[in-house]
């Protein structure tokens, strides 16, 4: 059994343009020591499907409607909120995606992490103060004791981002949702904070669920990676599948975007349009609007996510001729 499983999960904002399905039907799984990718342009609902597992969609308007979020066997979504609590921050974890805005600005980012050991460990504040001082010095942020008393504008975007990361773990979660952790920072600092997610996940055994528009970053970190587009995961499988053996539109749009250093040309390959309004979604294939493979039955029916391989999920009617007609040059070696 899979350490969290996402089943036909649905979440619905009922606004007054209509109702948004920003999520409609997405599962996937996340094992301990496992990474799981998912990535697509902003408005696929990568972010609402992190948000539903943790139960952190404002209702109103948003609600989830459907399907199940089972950690270690229970049904999230059906637990009371006391014990919901009881596990988000502690049992699962989440590193949100814009630093400045999730950190308290009238509270020092010792108070912060301190704050959900206290909540989740039930220790005394001077054992918590010492939690929070290790949790800054784990994450790589120097002089750790003056930093405990620094207030959020003192410090630069990555020690932000790092002060997030020490909330995220500090109750050492089995399950770490970490949602653009590295936007906005410089190269150098990024890399230092993926190999930090990774060091921290192989030393705690966490299964991480990592959001990111960067395939770079997919690349380096994921086992397994969820395409989604348009509420709907499109194509799941294993990073190497996805990178190598694409068969989705999308998915070849999205590769085929990517600079590289060895081929010469004048364009980038571009997806024409953009992601439809999830109020406005076209009928059939979401993608049909954008795809140069589309035909009438794209226009009528929405393609089922089926398995065309072992593990190698794929939601197109005409994967077979996109496979065959994709540029051979997607990836460098």
């Amino acid at each position: 059994m899979a350490l969290l499983e996402v089943k036909n999960l649905k979440t619905y904002f009922f606004t007054d343009d209509g109702v948004a399905k920003s999520v409609d039907d997405v599962s996937y799984t996340v094992d301990r020591k496992e990474t799981l990718g998912v990535v697509g342009e902003s408005g696929c609902g990568k972010s609402v499907t992190a948000l539903s597992i943790m139960r952190l969609i404002p209702d109103p308007p948003g609600k989830t409607v459907g399907g199940e979020v089972l950690f270690e066997g229970r049904d999230l979504l059906k637990l009371p909120e006391e014990e919901m609590r009881a596990i988000r921050g502690n049992k699962i974890s989440m590193i949100f995606q814009e630093p400045m805005t999730s950190l308290n600005p009238v509270f020092t980012v010792g108070n912060q992490i301190e704050e959900s050991v206290i909540l989740h460990q039930k220790v005394s504040k001077e054992e918590a103060k010492k939690r929070a001082i290790e949790m800054l010095r784990l994450v790589g942020i120097p002089a750790p004791e003056q930093r405990y008393g620094e207030y959020p504008h003192q410090l630069s975007g990555g020690m932000r981002q790092r002060v997030m990361i020490a909330i995220a773990l500090s109750c050492n979660p089995d399950i770490l949702i970490a949602d653009e952790p590295t936007t906005a920072l410089d190269v150098t600092v990024q890399a230092q904070i993926l190999e930090l997610i990774n060091r921290l996940q192989q030393e705690l055994g966490m299964g991480v669920i990592l959001i990111t528009h960067d395939l770079g970053v997919i690349a380096e970190t994921a086992d397994k990676v969820a395409v989604m587009y348009a509420a709907h995961i499109v194509e799941y499988s294993k990073v190497d599948d996805i990178f190598y053996n694409p068969v989705h539109p999308y998915t070849v749009g999205l590769l085929g975007s990517i600079p590289k250093l060895n081929v010469e040309t004048d364009r980038l390959m571009t997806i024409e349009g953009t992601v439809p309004a999830p109020t406005n979604f076209p009928v059939g294939c979401h993608f049909n609007t954008r795809c140069p493979w589309a035909t009438e039955q794209c226009y009528k029916s929405e393609p089922p996510l089926q398995e065309i391989e072992p593990g190698h999920l794929v939601a197109c009617f005409h994967w077979e001729k996109v496979k065959a007609e994709r540029p051979t040059n997607l990836v460098e070696a």
